[in-house]
């Protein structure tokens, strides 16, 4: 055997315990309209080099209609990139999930938030069943006993799921684009006023998200498609109408996960007087690919 044979053979009987020894993270992002990650080394993340639009109808309200492809998709990125052995966080579109903030009656923390919901099943609004739901908790500091919540419809999981077994990934997280964004956004809130509204704008080509936050806490996501009414129009009536339901917020902060072409007029045509404020991801490529990188924040 040459030289290089026996160097290859080495590789080849080494790979799967360097693998073992140092395994590499894939943080990856999803939306309907494609995909985006990067390869997180340690605490520190490598450039973005994960992204891959996705054909029209293979994903539709966060739910993978097309799972082989998209899996052998996705199974063709991470090869060529060779990250196949790489351990993948990945968060749900950000349609896929909804957020609650939940107070529990007699102001004590169950000891198991899962099962005392379910027992309860309160009306919170969603678009599926809480049965059919899958939940991730977080138990809220402060005097009262409150929790975070982010559902999601149980078929949707485990399709995203069926997407990456296909893919032949080693799938170690899958959570809410919401819950990411919070995990990143911890301390950029943390100062906030009791009077304050916070609207963070998720911006694309195909629409604004709006998530509106109090004391740290979603209460309220909007989605304005740009194919409809005029944005700033839209986003003014939203703030409004919140204003409205709470005439204590006195103050308004805008923070943007990307630039956003309407912020100028924004500001200058609306009575919202606000100053916008370009978040700093870093040397990540979202806010959310930030977020999912901070698993003790992140359910």
């Amino acid at each position: 055997m040459t030289f290089s044979g026996i160097a290859q053979n080495l590789l080849d009987r080494f790979g799967p315990l360097k693998a073992q020894l140092f395994p590499r993270v894939v943080l990856m992002e999803l939306s309907d309209a494609g995909l985006r990650g990067q390869v997180l080394r340690g605490d520190r993340p490598a450039p973005l080099n994960l992204e891959a639009p996705l054909p029209p109808l293979t994903c539709r309200a966060g739910m993978p209609l097309e799972l082989e492809p998209l899996g052998d998709m996705l199974g063709d990125l991470l090869v060529r990139e060779k990250l196949l052995d790489a351990f993948v966080m990945a968060s749900l579109p950000p349609e896929a999930t909804e957020v609650r903030v939940i107070a529990w009656p007699g102001g004590i923390d169950p000891d198991d938030p899962e099962q005392e919901l379910r027992r309860l099943n309160p009306d919170l609004g969603l678009g599926f069943d809480l049965a059919e739901a899958c939940l991730d908790l977080i138990n809220l500091p402060g005097a009262e006993a409150r929790s975070l919540v982010a559902l999601t419809p149980r078929r949707l999981v485990e399709a995203w799921i069926e997407v990456f077994n296909f893919a032949g990934a080693q799938l170690e997280r899958l959570a809410s684009a919401q819950s990411c964004q919070l995990s990143a956004l911890q301390g950029v809130l943390a100062d906030g006023a009791d009077d304050e509204l916070v609207l963070l704008v998720n911006s694309s080509p195909e629409q604004v998200r709006l998530m509106f936050l109090r004391e740290g806490l979603p209460v309220f996501e909007r989605a304005i498609p740009r194919q409809g009414p005029s944005v700033v129009a839209e986003i003014e009536r939203s703030v409004l109408f919140y204003r409205r339901q709470d005439p204590s917020l006195t103050r308004l902060r805008l923070l943007l996960c990307e630039p956003l072409p309407e912020a100028e007029q924004l500001e200058l045509e609306t009575r919202l007087a606000i100053g916008a404020e370009l978040l700093d991801h870093g040397d990540f490529g979202s806010l959310v690919l930030q977020g999912l990188a901070v698993p003790d924040l992140t359910p």
